[in-house]
């Protein structure tokens, strides 16, 4: 027992090490940086991360998220014909130059948003999604809000210099992590060549860390004057996907070559470790239910990002949630399933009731209260 403790002792004592040694004497060349896992959204490292700055055309992560949850709900389809308004046309900086009366279906429309990062496209599907662009930021203003972001206020649909368009690393990094379970949008956002307009006008992709880094597929980048270099980055290496936002580089390369870091650092230091496989994972007891010791489920793996070398000193415990009201439904989230590492809560993930639980009878309480009065009677004799 003795070897025992001193073992997890020593593990413990590495992990405390590993902790603290992998962020020590790292920093990214930029106004602001964040690495997070887009599947919990844990933040693995950060730099300024919550500090208000403009984010330039990176705003188009949800511009792009807003359209796509509008092809879901049903409200738009990808072969719809989007007309081009004057507004549109009159749009400056990244275009596809637009002619007033001009149509092309989304998906050419979208494809031109997610590769070069087109205003004028952008302005012409806000316009058709939500009938004036002023309707437009309002949603995505209220998405922000959805999500609980605390530093992001749209001034416009495309990043472009307002006083009162601003947004963090960390915002943009959690906008990007829910734009990220529409997985259709890397099929647009990888593309590093294509064509506009029946292949009259060349698409080249903005985003050259696709060409770059190996398992980069996404996401946006975005420049001004004001903002400097910026981008949302994802790759993915082996079963592991990894999400960065680098703001305010001074130049294009820059902006590469700490998102080649950034991301770097996140493989080298991390790993994507399965936890507990979907399905029954024990039970949860609840006083005054029948029954009162409830089998939960996962719907889901489950697993978590922790750093190399300490995958082993990963504990789990099964959390009943507080408050609780009676009766519980079949599926009903009733528990979390949460992982440690050294106390840490790394991660945790919704537990369902497998069986329909009711508030136990009288019955049955006073014969719980008579088995338990037994038990303790018992004990004492002991």
């Amino acid at each position: 027992m003795r070897l025992r403790k001193g073992v997890i002792g020593i593990l413990l004592i590495i992990s405390v090490f590993i902790f603290n040694s992998v962020t020590f004497g790292f920093s990214i060349n930029a106004r602001a940086a964040v690495l997070m896992d887009p599947v919990t959204g844990q933040v693995l490292y950060g730099q300024n991360e919550h500090k208000r700055l403009p984010p330039a055309s990176v705003t188009k992560v949800m511009t792009m998220l807003l359209i796509l949850e509008a092809i879901d709900q049903g409200r738009v389809k990808w072969n719809d014909m989007i007309h081009t308004s004057a507004k549109a046309y009159e749009m400056g900086g990244s275009q596809v130059y637009l002619k007033e009366g001009e149509e092309f279906p989304l998906h050419e429309m979208f494809k031109a948003i997610a590769v070069v990062s087109a205003n004028d496209a952008s302005c012409t599907v806000a316009e058709h999604l939500y009938g004036s662009i002023e309707d437009f930021v309002d949603a995505m203003n209220d998405r922000a809000k959805s999500l609980g972001l605390k530093d992001t206020h749209f001034g416009n649909e495309t990043g472009l210099p307002d006083p009162t368009h601003y947004s963090s690393a960390y915002d943009l990094a959690e906008i990007s992590r829910e734009l990220l379970k529409h997985p259709i949008v890397l099929k647009y956002t990888s593309i590093w060549l294509d064509t506009f307009r029946g292949g009259k006008f060349m698409l080249r992709n903005t985003n050259e860390l696709i060409k770059e880094y190996r398992g980069a597929d996404g996401l946006k980048t975005g420049h001004t004057d004001e903002a400097g270099f910026c981008l949302s980055a994802t790759a993915k290496k082996g079963d592991f996907r990894l999400l960065s936002v680098i703001l305010g580089a001074s130049s294009d390369a820059q902006r590469v070559e700490q998102s080649e870091r950034i991301l770097d650092y996140g493989f080298r230091n991390f790993q994507w470790k399965l936890i507990q496989k979907s399905g029954e994972i024990g039970k949860v007891f609840i006083p005054g239910a029948y029954p009162q010791h409830v089998p939960v489920k996962l719907n889901a793996d489950f697993g978590a990002v922790v750093p190399r070398g300490s995958d082993l000193l990963i504990q789990t415990h099964l959390v009943v949630n507080q408050g609780l009201k009676l009766p519980i439904k079949v599926g009903q989230p009733i528990a979390s399933l949460k992982a440690y590492v050294d106390g840490k809560v790394v991660a945790a993930v919704p537990a369902y009731s497998m069986v329909k639980v009711k508030p136990a009878n009288f019955i049955i309480r006073l014969w719980r209260a008579f088995w338990d009065m037994i038990q303790s009677l018992f004990k004492r004799k002991k």
